[in-house]
Formats: structure tokens, C-alpha cells, sequence
């Protein structure tokens, strides 16, 4: 089919990795924190003719006992978060939101986003001050999309897509799927693409559904056939690529006993804290898992 148009799930991505962000090397009891360092986690997106939305959190020592009324006191309620066009100023307004983990946001409501323009984000909050600041590249659309039999399956279609890259620009991108019943996107696997090595060029992809947080063992990587599918196929600028693929490599080692952590994630955060803030130039298509 050609095409040619425009615990939760986004949250967690980054919030349930850094929470075991500070690792300490000893384990007697009064040694294990010793290493730790309190930083902000800022997770912020503004896409085009969409409104900023930011997430503040603190980061937790490796070895924390954790449980629900601790996770709670690792979130930021009463930061003062805002975003500037370079016109025009907006304080955002803090809100419970459970379809967000944790389930608690900053939504603005007047800053719309739009291709081309620059974004600054400031967060203060008890003395801290962060900053950052992203662009919203033009908007990136897929050549086509279609389904598959997952292997020799009769209920699961494997998802399909295909870019055609433009040799005029430099290309960062990111996909996510939804099915219809669920309220978020959620990225692929690999779901982060640099047009570096098919500059201008097509490139054909097997697309798999990611785990909806960091903290699953097993998903289902198929769509189930008849299951009407959202594909977002996303633009960003190089940082947001640059912070992206680096949380995605750290996640996929850090499951893997045999490796260690040994990169660093790369944020655009300025300030004493981690995260990403980032422009998205997004089309959406909706299609139906069968081959």
C-alpha cells in the first residue's frame, strides 16, 4: 500500500531506567549509596501542531527499595516549567495524568508547535535551574507499509515499512505503533534511524512492536490479524537521534548480563540532571494488520 500523508507507557521509558541510573560498587549497607548522585530526569517533547509536554523526576540509588509511596516522592509537582518561542513564553501547567508513568505531567496549552522553529524549555525548580533547546525538523513520511504472516502463523502479521530517504538532507527518525485500544505510542525495536548509510536512497524494514516499559521480560513483537494498527513515523533533529540511540543501546546491554554498561547516555539537558527535550515532525497512519 503507497502511502503519502500526515505501570503506563511513554513515561516509563525514561523514568524507569533512570531510576536505577547511580550504581555503587560495595556491598556492605552503609557503601551502597555512596556513589549516588541526586539529579533531575526531564523528558519533554513538542511535535508539530501539538503542545509541549514535560516530565520531572529525580533518579534513585541502584539499590533502593523502591515501592509505590517511594516512587511517588521521586516526582517534581511544584517545578516551575517553561517554554519560549523566542515570541512568546508559556508556564506550563502541572497536572496528574494516569496515562502517563509516573502519572504526572506538564502540558502547555498555548505554544502550538511548527516545522522549522526553535524551542527553548527551562525547568527551576528549589534552586536548580535546567535548560535546553530543540527544533521541529519537517515532517517525515513512510513510502509504504504493509503486512506479512509472522513466520507460519495464522493469527500474527508482521509489520513492514518502507523509507525513501531524501539526499538533500540529513535524516534522523523514529517510529512507534499503536493498536487501537491502547492511548500511547510505544517505540519499535530499533526504533532509531539515520539516514548514514541510505543517504537518498530506499530502505525496507521489518518492523517490531516494542515492550511497553523496561521492565518486561516478554512482549509479543506481531500484531494480531484484523488489529488496526497506528504507525508514527517521526522526524527529529540530531540530538534527539543522538540521546535516543544511545538510551536504546544502553537498555539492550544493560539486559545483558555478559555486558556492561560502559557508554554514556548523550543529553541535551544543561544543568545538574539527564534526559531529553526534542522537536518531532510526525505523520500518523492508521492500516490494518493482513498480509
Amino acid at each position: 500500500m503507497s502511502l503519502n500523508s500526515s505501570k503506563k507507557t511513554k513515561g516509563i521509558l525514561l523514568f524507569g531506567f533512570f531510576i536505577l541510573s547511580a550504581f555503587a560498587a560495595c556491598t556492605e549497607e552503609e557503601d551502597l549509596y555512596k556513589d549516588y548522585q541526586r539529579k533531575f530526569v526531564i523528558e519533554g517533547s513538542i511535535e508539530e501542531n501539538g503542545y509541549p509536554l514535560v516530565q520531572v523526576t529525580h533518579n534513585a540509588p541502584f539499590f533502593a527499595s523502591l515501592d509505590s509511596a517511594q516512587l511517588e516522592q521521586l516526582i517534581i509537582r511544584w517545578a516551575k516549567v517553561t517554554v519560549s518561542d523566542g515570541t512568546q513564553t508559556e508556564i506550563l501547567t502541572a497536572r496528574r495524568d494516569t496515562n502517563y508513568f509516573p502519572p504526572f505531567t506538564y502540558r502547555g496549552t498555548e505554544i502550538k508547535g511548527i516545522a522549522g522553529k526553535t524551542y527553548t524549555l527551562t525547568v527551576e525548580y528549589a534552586g536548580n535551574t535546567l535548560s535546553s533547546v530543540t527544533t521541529i525538523p519537517a515532517r517525515a513520511t513512510l513510502d509504504s507499509i504493509w503486512f506479512t504472516r509472522a513466520g507460519n502463523s495464522d493469527t500474527l502479521a508482521q509489520l513492514n515499512v518502507r523509507i525513501k530517504d531524501n539526499p538533500a538532507e540529513k535524516n534522523y527518525y523514529k517510529l512507534y505503533t499503536r493498536i487501537s485500544k491502547e492511548k500511547l505510542f510505544t517505540p519499535t525495536l530499533l526504533s532509531n534511524q539515520t539516514d548514514k548509510h541510505f543517504n537518498g536512497k530506499e530502505l525496507s524494514l521489518q518492523v517490531n512492536r516494542g515492550p511497553k516499559n523496561n521492565l518486561t521480560v516478554r512482549h509479543e513483537p506481531y500484531f494480531k490479524l484484523g488489529d488496526t494498527v497506528f504507525v508514527k513515523f517521526s522526524s527529529v533533529p540530531e540530538t534527539g537521534y543522538e540521546f535516543w540511540s544511545s538510551f536504546q543501546d544502553e537498555v539492550i546491554g544493560s539486559s545483558n548480563p555478559l555486558i556492561g554498561s560502559t557508554r554514556k547516555i548523550k543529553t541535551n539537558i544543561q544543568g545538574p540532571g539527564t534526559g531529553i527535550w526534542c522537536g518531532y515532525g510526525s505523520t500518523i497512519y492508521k492500516v490494518i494488520a493482513k498480509p
